[in-house]
């Protein structure tokens, strides 16, 4: 008993040791193995990181090709659910010439370590050279919603897939699992894509997708159409996009009657802020509809001109009609609604001045809509030709504003 009683403390010391330097040798292995992988495997043999690291170092160098594939070994079998170590080897296996068996490699890199960029920009290279849009894409998409950072650095690649007639279709079904750089990208394509007919098939494409295209994705395209003078372009696609509860309002003013609320995209109504004034949709006594459009002044001066419709008319003669009520609406040049051509100009035509207090009344007012006025303006604005005519204060209603082509 004497002596179990004097080994026992020494034993005990020994665990304690032993526990305190594998404690130690394992923070030392991780404190080392992603800048001095050999230190770190010198306290850690089997260190995964510290191999990985390893492998990849040698790997730089054609000489140390076997201590690369050697050590890449070690660290799949050390860690085997991790895909890096099949991206080192898949890099030996290129540098041997091997693209085949490289691609392979990649391909379990990839879907192992999806956080792995090194092995998607490849696989996305190698399948865009062998004309396989379908399989590159993925290693487009699984990038950009890992590392979303990457989205800037992916740009010009990005532009140059939208206008690759192969890639639009693929595309299309990969926007449609709403990847969440899905937005940005649509938007990148709509205002810097160089060549709009190249890209064009791909709105088009991913508008036949289910769901279609939302309206902060349809918006810049819309606008960059009309940019480019494409009016009637954008008219139909816009059209085409509207679901069918809107699509009854179409003519040659939309939701002339104010019954819908309006989404500012295209050709609809676009409502914009100012001080001093109050848009809104109301009812009320004599309101052709649940509600008609009020606009209310705070008797302030208000450089004003928020109500708005992009129209796509052909040349022609038109007539604009419209019912309009003042109410205490107090202002020197009156509200009026104007035509104008979005390319720039003056007027084409405005309707009477509204201003004072009344019943509902009609208005309207004849125009001709030029050769080369591709898409117009239809705007509600206070005319004041200096500040002080600015002010303004009241309330006025307009309901039923319809363009009629006359003969």
């Amino acid at each position: 008993m004497t002596n179990a009683k004097r080994v026992w403390p020494w034993l005990a010391l020994a665990v304690l040791a032993f526990a305190a330097w594998r404690v130690a040798s394992l923070g030392l292995a991780d404190h080392y193995a992603e800048t001095q992988p050999e230190r770190a495997l010198f306290w850690r043999s089997h260190h995964p990181v510290a191999l990985l690291r390893a492998a990849e170092a040698a790997a730089r160098d054609p000489a140390r090709a076997d201590e690369a594939a050697d050590l890449a070994r070690r660290a799949l079998h050390a860690d085997p659910l991790d895909g890096r170590p099949y991206r080192v080897l898949a890099q030996l296996a290129l540098a041997r010439g091997d693209e085949a068996g490289a691609a392979e490699l990649f391909t379990v890199a990839a879907r192992r370590a999806p956080r792995d960029l090194p092995a998607h920009l490849w696989l996305l290279d190698h399948h865009l050279r062998n004309g396989r849009a379908a399989e590159a894409l993925p290693h487009l998409d699984t990038p950009l919603r890992v590392h979303p950072s990457l989205f800037a650095r992916f740009e010009p690649l990005l532009l140059e897939l939208a206008g690759a007639a192969p890639l639009h279709a693929p595309l299309a079904d990969t926007l449609a699992s709403q990847p969440p750089w899905r937005a940005r990208f649509l938007r990148l394509v709509a205002s810097k894509a160089g060549d709009i007919d190249a890209v064009a098939p791909l709105f088009e494409a991913v508008r036949r997708t289910e769901g279609g295209l939302a309206a902060n994705e349809l918006g810049p395209w819309l606008d960059r159409l009309v940019r480019e003078g494409r009016v009637g372009q954008a008219y139909l696609l816009w059209a085409a996009n509207l679901p069918p509860e809107r699509r009854t309002r179409l003519g040659n003013v939309f939701n002339g009657g104010f019954e819908l609320e309006p989404e500012a995209v295209g050709f609809d109504w676009r409502f914009g802020r100012v001080a001093g004034a109050r848009i809104s949709r109301l009812g009320g006594p004599g309101v052709g509809g649940r509600v008609a459009l009020r606009v209310a002044f705070e008797d302030r001066r208000v450089p004003f001109s928020h109500v708005r419709q992009m129209l796509a008319l052909p040349p022609g003669e038109y007539e604009l009609s419209l019912r309009a009520r003042a109410d205490s609406l107090r202002t020197e040049r009156g509200l009026v609604w104007e035509i104008s051509c979005v390319a720039g100009g003056g007027p084409l035509a405005g309707t009477p001045p509204l201003r004072g207090h009344g019943d509902w009344r009609e208005l309207a007012v004849a125009f001709t809509v030029p050769e080369g006025c591709e898409g117009q303006w239809l705007a509600l604005r206070l005319p004041a030709r200096i500040p002080a005519e600015q002010r303004i204060g009241g309330r006025a209603w307009f309901d039923d504003l319809k363009i009629t082509r006359v003969p």
